[in-house]
Parts: structure tokens; sequence; C-alpha cells
């Protein structure tokens, strides 16, 4: 009998004390540091204290009437060094508890210097048996967790490939083991569309879109997503009044991804009006008809991009290469570009680019060397707001990364 309520008291205790751990806070840090060293053949758009080269710049004369973009230029930079932590706590209405807050130092800081923390994810997330919601700022739907390119430049393709995060509250159901649906509402922070800012939340309605995964990236991996969003900006007559129309804008993009055993095979399509927001080109045009501006009206530009990527799997040493194009495709009906600050390289017609690379895998340490080089076609401007007639400027960047993860 004192054996049994022995062991009963040691089970008890045993139980208490598993429920107390469980009852903690546990932080998970994660991050790591890289530098990068780069060098361009060309001026261009570039994005996070140049780390991100974008598109190369057009022809520009100077008194001389030489094109002064025809410069080469080389930068080091540490600002993509990232922290994070992943935490866990007790369960609430019925749910498991996690959180995650993560940052980098590649914020605007003005003068175009690394070195300005900024904040990337921040959001609760509650887990049941077959579905979870979130709450917080983490990854646009358009850009995919499971497959994007991984290219040894950090924004990952942009401007063919979406990149954005966004405050938001997203519901997951997990229908099946490999299949799940979500629906997310969000508004815009560090990534805007290009213009007046608050443009989202003057139109009253948040974005929305609904999202199906299915699959794993370990084998056969599939994602479909529609959305749409409604921007509110202001009058290019009088920047102190609201224009008479608001825009309303769809995009969709089907991403897909196979695992073999010597090689990863990527690829997505991504289609939409307005995805400025997203780090591509586009943006809003002023209605016209028969050349004269209607009210103060805008209608969104159409987007279209396509990549692929390929790359080995092994361990210690990875061959890859990214390759991609982008096409703006101008407005459904007749309009005009007047103002440029509601478009991003409104006078492109198209941008592609590859980029082959190399890394060096040992221990926590990564060392990768990528060549990319870039093509943007400069054209002339149609009453549908779409570049016609281009010439080409190419840059070539060349990248070496190096970055130690924890």
């Amino acid at each position: 009998m004192k054996k049994l309520l022995l062991s009963l008291i040691v089970l008890l205790s045993i139980n208490a004390l598993a429920q107390e751990k469980q009852e903690k806070l546990t932080f998970t840090p994660y991050g790591f540091v890289a530098f990068d060293a780069f060098v361009d053949t060309r001026q261009g758009a570039t994005a996070r204290g140049g780390h991100g080269y974008l598109y190369p710049y057009n022809y520009s004369a100077d008194a001389n009437g030489n094109d002064q973009n025809d410069q080469s230029e080389f930068d080091y930079g540490a600002g993509i060094t990232r922290l994070g932590f992943n935490i866990s706590g007790p369960k609430a209405f019925g749910a498991i508890t996690t959180a995650k807050i993560e940052g980098d130092f590649a914020g605007s800081s003005g003068n175009s210097k690394d070195f300005v923390p900024r904040l990337r994810h921040a959001f609760v997330k509650l887990k049941w048996n077959k579905s979870s919601l979130l709450a917080g700022q983490t990854w646009h739907p358009l850009f995919v967790t499971e497959n994007y390119p991984s290219t040894i430049s950090f924004v990952v393709g942009v401007p063919i490939h979406p990149l954005s995060r966004n405050p938001q509250v997203k519901y997951l159901y997990q229908a099946t083991e490999k299949m799940s649906l979500s629906l997310m509402t969000l508004s815009q922070g560090d990534f805007k569309n290009s213009g007046s800012l608050e443009q989202i939340e003057m139109a009253d309605f948040p974005e929305f879109d609904f999202q199906l995964k299915y699959g794993s990236p370990q084998s056969f991996f599939l994602a479909a997503t529609i959305g749409v969003k409604q921007v509110q900006p202001l009058s290019l007559d009088d920047n102190s009044a609201i224009a008479d129309g608001k825009v309303t804008s769809m995009h969709t993009n089907l991403s897909l991804r196979y695992t073999l055993p010597a090689v990863t095979i990527k690829a997505e399509g991504v289609y939409g009006g307005n995805m400025t927001d997203l780090v591509m080109i586009g943006g809003i045009a002023r209605k016209t008809k028969d050349g004269e501006i209607v009210n103060d009206e805008f209608e969104a530009i159409k987007t279209s991009s396509f990549w692929s990527e390929i790359y080995t799997n092994n361990k210690k040493i990875q061959f890859g290469l990214f390759a991609g194009i982008t096409h703006n495709l101008g407005t459904a009906d007749e309009s005009t570009i007047e103002e440029s600050e509601y478009t991003r390289g409104s006078d492109i017609e198209y941008i592609y680019s590859y980029a082959p690379r190399v890394k060096f895998m040992s221990g926590n340490l990564c060392v990768g060397l990528e060549w990319q080089h870039t093509v943007a076609a400069y054209g002339t401007i149609d009453e549908k707001s779409k570049p016609t007639d281009s010439q080409e400027y190419a840059n070539n960047r060349m990248v070496l990364g190096v970055k130690y993860s924890f």
C-alpha cells in the first residue's frame, strides 16, 4: 500500500512538473549574420541599400550627350543580417499558441545606408486540430513560403517574383493531410502601392485573398491564390483632395515545385493589376476618353510574370539557375500616365533576368557566388498605358554572399 501511494505521489509530481513546464513561455532565437559584396555594370533601380537590384535605368544624357547611367559601381553591406524569435506558450481557447517576431537592419534611413532596424514579422498564431488563426504581420499570400527563388540576392527575383509582408488576419483550414485552404484579409505596412500613402486604408476595403495549397515541398507541391484589393488615390489635380474614383484590381498566381533526389525544380506564374506594393512594375493610370481625362478617375495597369528555377540538392556544393520575365500589359481601356508617382517602371515594356549561382556549405556557413543578368526594355507609352517600340538596356551584377546561420 505504501509503495502504491508512493508511486501515485511520484506520478502526480511528474505530471505537475510537466504541466508547469508546458505552461512556461519558451523563446527560441534564430537568424543569420550576412555580408554581401556586389558590383554592377549599369546604374539602376535598387532596394534596401543596394542589396537588391531591380532593373537597369533608361538612357539619360548628360551635358556632353553621354549616357550617365552607363556607369559601373560596387558596394559592400551587412544590413540584411537577421534576428528573430519563435515563441510558444500555454494553450488559449483550446488552441496551441505560438508567436514570432523578426527583424533585420535593411530599413529605410533616408540616405540609402544600412543598419536601420525594421520589422519583418510579428504575429500570434492559434492552432487547433484542423485549423489555425493568425493575426499580425507576415508574408503576402503571393509570396509562397514553400516555393520562392533561392537566389544569393536576398530580394529573391524581384521585380519578377512578388515580395511583400503585410499586417493581416489569416484563417487556415487543413482539409486533408496534403491540402489546406486559407482566407486572408490584409492592409499595407512597409510595402505600399506607389503614390500617396494609406491608399488601401482610405478605400475602407481591406485586401482579401483565398489560397489553396496541396502536397509537400519534399515531393510535389502546388499553390494557387486569387485576391482582390481596392485603393483610393489622391487627386492629381489637387493633392489635398481625394480622387473621384477608387481603383479595384485582382491578382492571382499558380506556384509549382517538384523535388527529386538530385534536383529541385520550381516555377510560378503571376498576373494582376496595380502590383507596385509587391515591388513589381505597373501601378495605376488616369482614365481617358478620346484623349481627354475622365474626372480624375484611375484604372489598374496589368502585369504578368513567369519565373522558374532549378538547383542541385547536394548539401556541400549546390549549383542553381533562376530565370524569369515580367511584362507591362497596360490597361483594359483608354488611359494616360500624366504622373509617374503612382507607377513603377511605367515606360518599361518587359524585364527579363537570369542568374546562375553556386553555393558552398560547411557547418553553419554558406558562401555563394551569383551572376545576375537583367534586361529592361524601355518604350513609348501608347493610348492604353502600354510601352511599345522598346529599346533594351542591360546590367550585369556579380554578388558574393557570406551567411552564418544560427
